[in-house]
């Protein structure tokens, strides 16, 4: 008899231990569905980008960029933001009497990792690092003889298709309930080479942009 009331003791404590566990889970999930929250929208900003060359001639070159943001916030403190953006990039390089405008067209795929410093409920300055994916699209050189001001361009066929780096940078997120604003400035270093021996040069500058969107969810700041 007493054997039979230690097993059933056993399978009754068993059951208290699940059902602890389960509203443990439910809890953390709970919570963090409670802070999650996505915001999507447009983004513009330009680009100042040059080559990693050590050359007195290679003067950088100013660009527009623009495409769309997904912000997704994991928590107040952190949030993953992929974009999906035209830019354009490249520099000035002048050598023997002739100055050339390297334009390389780009669709750039980033995906940032933000760590976030909370300022009220609304205010969040962050720090961001992530890779980028950038897919040549088109890439044009435009050469002017500078003492005659003979013009003419080419393709650039031997760039590579394809551009990935890194990047660094910082800016901040103002945040309510359905609208989301963000700024930032960041660096970028390609890791590849843009094509041959004659390109054997890096992709390097600063982006500086902007966004508005719509947020969705309920993790709106800290006090939710």
């Amino acid at each position: 008899m007493n054997s039979i009331n230690t097993f059933f003791s056993k399978i009754s404590r068993s059951k208290t231990w699940v059902l602890a566990g389960a509203l443990a889970s439910a809890g953390i999930v709970s919570t963090a569905n409670a802070q999650m929250a996505v915001a999507i929208g447009p983004k513009a900003g330009l680009s100042i980008t040059s080559f990693d060359a050590d050359a007195n001639e290679i003067e950088s070159r100013t660009s527009a960029l623009g495409g769309l943001f997904v912000n997704w916030q994991l928590h107040p403190i952190f949030a993953i933001q992929p974009e999906a953006l035209i830019s354009q990039k490249g520099a000035v390089y002048t050598q023997n009497g002739v100055r050339t405008d390297f334009q390389l067209n780009y669709f750039e795929i980033p995906v940032l990792a933000k760590f976030r410093i909370p300022v009220g409920d609304v205010f969040f300055p962050h720090f961001l690092i992530g890779p980028d994916f950038a897919f040549n699209t088109n890439v044009k050189y435009t050469s002017v003889e500078t003492s005659t001001g003979t013009q003419y361009s080419q393709n650039g066929d031997d760039i590579t298709k394809t551009d990935v780096g890194g990047l660094l940078g910082a800016g901040f997120d103002i945040q309510a309930k359905s609208l989301f604003f963000t700024l930032d400035g960041r660096y970028g270093y390609a890791f590849n080479q843009l094509g041959n021996d004659v390109y054997s040069v890096r992709n390097i500058g600063w982006t500086f942009s902007a966004g508005i969107g719509i947020r969705f969810g309920s993790g709106s700041g800290l006090g939710e």
